[in-house]
């Protein structure tokens, strides 16, 4: 397994029926899918493109986005799989700083005209394709590429990740570590040939593109796509008869929360991933029904999962860990001195093996996030437990100082959550009067509140029989689930969480 189009070419012989990708724009087999890959990758080639270039799709979740990216690394090139919640200056920065030849475009995309949003732009590679036309349309009567051109250690994505900078951090993402990656995902969460994967998150995020896709790929499997959850997706669930669950604690909740919960069969979900908190995995397991599903640990420099817990381990396993480092990686826990913790010390999480060897012509970002001895620096907290299992604390940049002690917001978060009231609870750090950091915390209750005062007190007498008691909030925002503050991409927004806390502060 070399890459993911010479995957393709393999399951295009070894079941050449089977649904490959199913999306809503329709589905295609491994058979076809392979013929559009070489049909396609001849148009690249015709059109002066050359192995190593570098080609943008910005589309919704469908079939010929994936075709497309899979065609474009047929031909050798590199796909940046573009961010359709991306406007002008922010096209402009993927465009410029990952140095794209052609840029795929729909003509609109959630109702945002992408030609208007790059009409100040210099740049002349854009190809748009006629809205709901398949892929295929592209190729006219360039002769197909026979042979895949993907090269093993070859760029076959570049994704462009949020993070601590400024600007989207440049990953460049080999082919070959794709599939060996991708085989060890699926492996534990015992996938098969003929699976389906039920997938609705954006798909140009790591989740989608350099680990749902190479784990379809890597077992046989078929990627059932949705351009986002809705309370279609239980039909829809039920229709494929999806098996595989790749869904987060935003569709989770979406799911639980249709109104046809209960109308639709959605049993055939046996397996899958899913995070991140105890009680978001608790939802997806006993809630929705999905038993098997693994908890996880991961980011996009390392290729989508670097800790899993095996599908058949203990539900308290799953629960409260994030299970152990794949095969194709190694992880070590180290304080501030780069000095190896031992089991139960809590340290940051660095990453070796199956990981980005840095990012794309960025020598100032590999200079911070890479040792002298070519490990990782996550940024995140945790500690190994006497099973070498992994217990996530959160991000060192999250982490808050609190009368000049060190607490993590996930910690805080676990005591809350456990609160029989609460659904839903972000804590985040805010100045106070004097300008000391202070924790606040924002809580969806379970139900409407009619005494607010009443709840906090009960979540603070809750707290406090929990935890230590620096650990209480010293602010509480008790808020309805949609109107919780959220990013351009659809999370929950920290940041506008501690405005809203300031902002009560001084009212």
């Amino acid at each position: 397994m070399t890459s993911m189009p010479a995957r393709v070419a393999a399951l295009a012989i070894e079941a050449p029926e089977r649904d490959a990708i199913v999306g809503p724009d329709g589905r295609v087999t491994y058979g076809r899918l392979v013929e559009d890959c070489r049909a396609l990758a001849g148009h690249f080639i015709a059109t002066g493109l050359a192995p190593g270039d570098r080609v943008g799709v910005l589309m919704p979740n469908s079939v010929r986005a994936v075709t497309l990216m899979l065609a474009a690394q047929w031909a050798g090139l590199t796909v940046i799989p573009v961010n359709t919640w991306y406007r002008s200056s922010e096209l402009e920065y993927v465009i410029e700083k990952g140095r794209l030849r052609m840029l795929i475009a729909d003509p609109v995309v959630f109702g945002h005209d992408i030609a208007a949003e790059l009409a100040g732009s210099d740049f002349a590679g854009t190809t748009f394709l006629p809205q709901g036309a398949a892929a295929t349309e592209l190729a006219a009567a360039a002769p197909p590429l026979e042979d895949c051109a993907a090269a093993p250690g070859g760029i076959g994505l570049l994704l462009f990740t949020s993070g601590s900078t400024a600007k989207p951090k440049p990953v460049p993402l080999n082919n070959d570590k794709l599939m060996l990656n991708g085989w060890q995902i699926g492996a534990r969460q015992h996938l098969r040939p003929g699976d389906r994967i039920w997938f609705s998150a954006p798909f140009f995020f790591g989740y989608g593109c350099c680990n749902a896709l190479p784990v379809a790929l890597a077992h046989g499997a078929t990627l059932c796509l949705e351009e986002r959850a809705s309370d279609d997706s239980l039909a829809f669930i039920e229709d494929e008869r999806c098996t595989v669950y790749y869904g987060l604690a935003t569709a989770t909740r979406l799911l639980l929360a249709a109104p046809g919960l209960g109308q639709y069969d959605i049993s055939s979900l046996r397996t899958g991933t899913t995070g991140f908190t105890a009680d978001d995995k608790r939802l997806a397991i006993e809630e929705l029904g999905v038993s098997e599903v693994c908890s996880v640990y991961g980011l996009t420099e390392a290729y989508g999962h670097s800790t899993m817990t095996d599908a058949h381990d203990p539900l308290e396993v799953k629960l409260h860990t994030q299970g152990t480092v794949v095969p194709t990686q190694q992880l070590r826990v180290v304080d501030d001195a780069g000095r190896a913790l031992a089991p139960g010390e809590p340290g940051e999480l660095q990453l070796r093996g199956c990981v980005a060897d840095g990012y794309d012509d960025s020598p100032e970002l590999d200079a911070v996030a890479y040792t002298a001895d070519g490990w990782f620096r996550t940024g995140d907290i945790g500690f190994l437990d006497e099973h070498r299992r992994l217990h996530f604390i959160g991000r060192f940049k999250e982490m808050l100082k609190v009368k000049g002690i060190n607490v993590a917001p996930a910690e805080v978060e676990q005591v809350v959550v456990g609160h029989a009231g609460v659904d839903q609870v972000f804590v985040v750090g805010f100045r106070d009067g004097a300008g000391e950091e202070a924790i606040g915390c924002a809580v969806v209750p379970c139900s409407p509140v009619d005494d607010r005062e009443r709840f906090t007190a009960d979540l603070v007498r809750h707290i406090r029989s929990n935890a230590a008691s620096y650990k209480v909030p010293a602010r509480f925002l008790l808020l309805a689930n949609e109107h919780l503050p959220t990013t351009d991409t659809g999370k929950v927004s920290k940041l506008l969480l501690r405005e809203l806390l300031e902002e009560a502060r001084d009212a």
